[in-house]
């Protein structure tokens, strides 16, 4: 069968009239942002009356999805496997907490974990508990200041341009590719998620009508220094419903050393601007971002894609993806990504997925030295918010 033959007889099926999947986003808590919870959840929540309010709030997301990869091995071997992280959505639990000052202001907390369904365990290789969120803040008119672990700047900012808005993010590039802490290792942008976090941070998050103003410092903690490890970055977005442009610029200096015996660290510098266009079913958007490292010169990533909503149940996205390592101004990797991906909403909770993916590698990338190496990825599973 052919491909899309396949994708047409995937919308056939899916085909009904159960309400859309409702978005949970990367945010942080904001007094003013609706959007951190899933539109329709009905969250935990205690009220305690004592001249004030609080409010404690649970929710997360479960998934289980199969992935088939071709040519994952020189020889031509493909692997079949349980994508336990969270083939769509990643596994998180979380926990916010607010409490109201009154004046208009509201102190806050957010802890966030993820999780491995089949095994039960942490999805870090730190065991951190709360290794996706862990922060508290006081918000106001002003906007949200938070302090803690968090998403960086840059992961928000190409968050709102993403035409998948960070699904598939083993498979599509850029939440890897993001600044953020390397924890240890060296990111290499073609899937793999080690960057788009900052440990030890102050971040500002202020969202003013149709503009979202964010900034961060990074505090490195190294001995002796105030810049080794450190890192700095603002933000801006613009959206206005049918509207999208950003972007934002990350200076940091993280240890770049392979071997953690001796620290390296490295001045790096990162820049993404991006946009998009809605109107009625369908939303446009593309972005760029360029990394410029003491690894590898430059990192790039452009990336465009499409949204359509078919009915309130069902929708399909697609997007291309083009990555591009460069050393003394000359390519040494490159990567093509076309990912083509439909969602099912069989509740305001609960959805079906299938994706079909093509992957095209060259240089350092390639499976094969000095030739390029094709890879088809198809996926499909089951994906629950709660």
């Amino acid at each position: 069968m052919k491909i899309p033959q396949l994708l047409f007889v995937g919308i056939s099926l899916f085909a009904g009239t159960a309400h859309a999947q409702p978005s949970m986003t990367i945010y942080g808590t904001f007094k003013k942002d609706e959007h951190t919870q899933p539109a329709s959840s009905s969250p935990r929540t205690a009220l305690i009356n004592n001249g004030a309010s609080s409010s404690i709030s649970i929710y997360g997301t479960i998934d289980g999805g199969i992935r088939h990869v071709t040519n994952t091995t020189a020889a031509g071997g493909s692997t079949t496997k349980q994508e336990s992280n969270g083939e769509y959505y990643n596994n998180r639990l979380g926990i916010k907490g607010t409490e109201d000052l009154g004046r208009g202001l509201n102190v806050h907390f957010h802890l966030e974990s993820g999780f491995n369904t089949g095994t039960g365990e942490l999805d870090n290789r730190a065991n951190r508990l709360f290794n996706r969120i862990s922060s508290i803040g006081i918000a106001g008119s002003f906007g949200s200041l938070d302090f803690g672990r968090q998403p960086s700047v840059a992961c928000k900012a190409v968050y709102s341009y993403e035409p998948f808005q960070y699904r598939y993010v083993h498979i599509i590039p850029l939440a890897g590719a993001v600044a953020g802490n390397l924890d240890g290792r060296i990111s290499q942008p073609f899937g793999t998620v080690d960057g788009p976090r900052f440990s030890n941070g102050i971040q500002y998050f202020g969202k003013f009508g149709s503009l979202t103003a964010s900034a961060e410092y990074i505090m490195g903690e190294v001995p002796g220094s105030s810049r080794n490890q450190a890192a700095k970055a603002i933000g801006l977005v613009y959206n206005d419903g049918t509207f999208t442009i950003g972007g934002a610029y990350t200076r940091q200096k993280p240890n770049i050393a392979s071997i953690i015996n001796t620290p390296n660290y490295r001045d790096q510098n990162q820049t993404t601007f991006g946009g998009g266009y809605k109107v009625d079913a369908l939303r446009i958007s593309g972005g760029y971002l360029k990394t410029t490292t003491a690894v590898t010169s430059q990192a790039k990533n452009i990336w465009l894609g499409a949204r359509y909503d078919f009915t309130p149940a069902t929708s399909l996205t697609a997007g291309y993806y083009r990555t591009t390592l460069e050393a003394a101004q000359s390519e040494v990797a490159r990567r093509n990504l076309l990912i083509v991906g439909a969602t099912y909403a069989l509740s305001p909770r609960t959805s079906l997925y299938a994706d079909i993916d093509r992957a095209v590698l060259h240089g350092l990338a390639s499976l094969t030295p000095g030739k390029a190496s094709g890879q088809t990825g198809i996926s499909a599973g089951i994906s629950h918010m709660f």
